[in-house]
C-alpha cells in the first residue's frame, strides 16, 4: 500500500488492516516506508498497533514521525499472543 500524503487535510488517515491471526505462535511484519516531505513540514507519523480479540487498538507497538530522509526504510517486527487469542496488525498514517 502507498499513501500520497503531500495533499492530505488534517485529521485525514490512510489504514491497512492485516487479516486476523489466531495462531499460538510468532509471525514476523516487514514492511518499508518513506517518510519525506520536500517542503520542511512534518509528513505525518506512521504507526503499527496489535488488536487483541477484537478489542481497541490500544498504544502502537511501533512508531516513527517527521522526514526520515529521502530513502526507504525498512522494518521487521515479531508480533505474538498466546493462545486462544486473535489478533490483528494494523498500519496507520496520520
Amino acid at each position: 500500500m502507498m499513501v500520497n500524503s503531500s495533499q492530505h487535510a488534517a485529521g485525514q488517515r490512510a489504514q491497512l488492516l492485516l487479516q486476523t491471526l489466531s495462531e499460538n505462535d510468532t509471525h514476523c511484519v516487514q514492511f518499508s516506508y518513506f517518510l519525506y516531505s520536500r517542503d520542511g513540514h512534518s509528513p505525518g507519523a506512521l504507526r503499527v498497533y496489535v488488536r487483541v480479540n477484537g478489542g481497541p487498538l490500544g498504544i502502537p507497538v511501533w512508531n516513527v514521525s517527521g522526514s526520515r530522509g529521502r530513502q526507504w526504510h525498512q522494518v521487521e517486527l515479531a508480533v505474538s499472543t498466546f493462545w486462544p487469542n486473535e489478533y490483528q496488525v494494523s498500519n496507520i498514517m496520520v
